[in-house]
């Protein structure tokens, strides 16, 4: 299959602005073979001189600290966000991917009103359960009571006789 120019330098630049990834994970999730990413690789190489890919010389960013650079830098401008990346070893993509990273995982997680919807659900859940428990414990000792009176009343027609003989 044929790939334009433009596709192959936007996934060498995922593959440069994400070092936390490997190249066979992008190759995957663009159904490209990995061995044709990974010649565009060397080529893009051979063409630059750079160590594309090595992960040596590449510091490696934990969530944390990732979240801590878009807190540093969000108040920066341009200029000093660039200066700060050149500083910590980054491009300034990497943090505006970071940055949209950040926000979609607030997006995730529940608000405050729903856990509060949730727990009152759980709570009135519990007590209904609780009283179906309470019922059927009620239920279960009757029919027990019911049951242990038609065993003496049996015993007790044995034992005289059915009154209604007399």
């Amino acid at each position: 299959m044929e790939y334009t120019q433009e596709f192959k330098e936007s996934m060498i630049q995922k593959i440069l602005l994400n070092p936390d990834s490997t190249v066979v994970s992008f190759a995957r999730e663009a159904n490209v073979p990995e061995s044709t990413v990974a010649t565009w690789i060397r080529q893009y190489k051979k063409m630059n001189g750079t160590t594309v890919g090595s992960r040596k010389n590449k510091k490696q960013w934990t969530a944390k600290k990732k979240f801590e650079a878009v807190l540093a830098t969000a108040p920066m401008s341009e200029a000093e966000k660039s200066e700060y990346c050149r500083k910590h070893g980054i491009y300034p993509e990497q943090l505006k991917e970071w940055k949209k990273d950040c926000i979609s995982g607030c997006r995730k997680s529940p608000d405050r009103e729903h856990l509060k919807k949730a727990k009152q659900k759980e709570q009135e859940l519990k007590r209904k359960t609780r009283a179906l428990e309470k019922e059927l414990n009620r239920k279960e000792k009757a029919l027990a009571e019911a049951a242990a009176l038609l065993v003496l009343k049996k015993k007790a027609q044995e034992i005289w006789g059915d009154q209604e003989d007399e």
